[in-house]
């Protein structure tokens, strides 16, 4: 009797791909899928019946994964992730990797294993390459890293939202800007990248300054402290690169008594509420969080129900909101 593997074989493609094309998984060519479903039919291969109805099981369970569900951006978009996942009908599960790739991998292993119907990943420590062969697993869906791989994607524009946002401060007359992110990521490097453009579309190639590891209210507050502290300033422009991280060097050059914006504007990103209530309110970007969240839930009801196998990249341009620190 043939196996998957004499399957494969015949059809010069790999055992996963024979899988997906029998558990009816998208991302799989409609030439390669009518090729392998040709050589089932011609060589009688009978998929075993308990395998089949195992691979076929259902838990209506969608996993979320994310570095941390305390960081407030990963916060707000989990939330709207899991309420987007209920009004379809799915429940959901959060897991928090905490940026550890083992983690990461052992959720992975629960898609393969049929405890998760899906997973919608908000980010990734993984390297593309591994990210993409664990789409093998079952459905896979990002939402917010732009990730070069085989599946949906829901994105916000990150290089042009960070050209606007410093563009802005530009125009206001800063000319020496520090550039604030949490970690290296995709999208934190295309935002970096934006940030950059601006400063080269204002002959400011030189003007820019980068610091990682800033996440927190206290990050902010620390290296506001480290900036304002002897008041001769070297920048006059702080990317913050989130709302809190600003709120914290707002804080700071109060302390110190530097004016903002007039000495030093800042700018946060993410639009969450404490924006609206620093001092001053806060110039920031709304990223769109909840359109993004609703498209992802859209996306994978479609494809969970076999409406949809062609990837697809969705961006936000998202908008500034300016307020009284630039």
């Amino acid at each position: 009797m043939p196996t998957i593997n004499d399957i494969a074989k015949k059809c010069g493609v790999s055992k996963s791909t024979v899988s997906r094309v029998l558990n009816g998984h998208p991302y799989v060519s409609e030439q390669k899928r009518q090729k392998i479903l040709s050589a089932i039919e011609e060589s009688g291969f009978t998929p075993n019946s308990l395998a089949v109805q195992f691979r076929k099981r259902k838990t209506s369970a969608i996993g979320i994964l994310t570095p941390q569900v305390d960081h407030p951006y990963f916060a707000a978009l989990v939330q709207s992730l899991s309420n987007a996942c209920t009004a379809k009908g799915w429940k959901t599960v959060i897991f928090q990797t905490f940026g550890d790739k083992k983690r990461e991998l052992d959720v992975f292993a629960k898609l393969k294993q049929r405890e998760l119907d899906a997973i919608i990943a908000t980010s990734s420590a993984l390297e593309a390459p591994l990210l993409a062969r664990c789409l093998e697993n079952g459905p896979i869906l990002i939402c917010n890293e732009k990730y070069e791989i085989d599946t949906t994607v829901c994105s916000l524009d990150e290089e042009s939202a960070a050209y606007k946002l410093t563009m802005h401060m530009l125009q206001t007359g800063k000319k020496r800007l520090l550039f604030c992110l949490d970690h290296t990521s995709p999208s934190q490097e295309a935002r970096y990248k934006g940030f950059l453009n601006a400063l080269a579309a204002r002959n400011l190639k030189e003007g820019g300054k980068r610091i990682e590891g800033m996440v927190s209210i206290e990050d902010g507050i620390r290296l506001g402290t480290d900036l304002f502290h002897d008041k001769q300033l070297l920048i006059d422009g702080i990317f913050a690169g989130s709302d809190f991280v600003a709120a914290g060097i707002l804080h700071a050059a109060k302390q110190h008594q530097i004016a903002v914006p007039e000495n030093c504007a800042v700018t946060g990103f993410d639009n969450h509420p404490i924006s609206q209530i620093t001092d001053p309110p806060l110039t920031t970007y709304d990223n769109e969080i909840e359109a993004m969240a609703r498209k992802t839930a859209e996306q994978l009801d479609m494809q969970l129900s076999g409406n949809i196998n062609v990837p697809k990249l969705f961006q936000w341009q998202g908008y500034l909101v300016p307020r009284h620190s630039t």
